[in-house]
């Protein structure tokens, strides 16, 4: 029996390969990805641009969270199904206990979930969050990621280079699972060393 397209796509493969030809030359870094066609480690991130909360309020209107404007930094995507699901709370919570190892000088974390900017507020404030949560409502980033999944997005946690390059992906990010914490430390490591 031949399996279909959608099948095949949703796929989950787990390989082991370097995330660039020289990376420090330690030992190869586990990729984590969902097969989805449309987001791929060495190439150009697809745009973000989307309105965001923190905890002290709604970002500036005419300021919008902006991929490209990051350039020089390496930027964590973390793609959720919504703010007060326990398996995204547990997930912002590993995170944000993480943060001062996991996240050094340079490194911008953003949320990205269909949920509105108050319900992000509100989250951000219940959980102490130093993040930037964006809201995509109609999933148009989410789907330029491969990370929609019906109406909302899939746990899904990218690694943007400094250049603009997606550096890792991790469609099977494990909440509780400290080496999901492991292996993206891995790539953030990996991608400061890249030249912007």
């Amino acid at each position: 029996m031949k399996a279909s397209r959608g099948a095949i796509l949703m796929a989950i493969v787990m390989v082991t390969a370097p995330l660039s030809a020289q990376d420090g030359g330690g030992a190869p870094l586990p990729v984590r990805l969902r097969v989805s066609g449309e987001v791929r480690v060495g190439r150009p991130a697809p745009p973000v641009v989307l309105p965001y909360a923190t905890q002290a309020g709604h970002g500036p209107a005419d300021q919008p969270f902006t991929l490209a404007k990051e350039l020089g930094h390496v930027v964590v995507l973390v793609f959720h199904p919504g703010d007060f699901t326990p398996g995204s709370m547990a997930q912002w919570r590993g995170l944000r206990e993480r943060a001062a190892t996991l996240f050094p000088a340079g490194v911008v974390v953003v949320g990205i979930s269909t949920d509105s900017l108050d319900t992000h507020v509100r989250f951000a404030r219940e959980l102490d969050l130093p993040f930037k949560l964006t809201s995509d409502p109609d999933l148009s980033v989410a789907r330029s990621y491969g990370a929609a999944d019906g109406s909302r997005a899939r746990r899904m946690t990218v690694v943007v280079g400094p250049g603009g390059q997606v550096r890792y992906v991790d469609a099977a990010f494990a909440v509780l699972d400290p080496q999901s914490y492991v292996h993206l430390g891995a790539a953030i490591e990996s991608a400061k060393k890249e030249s912007p």
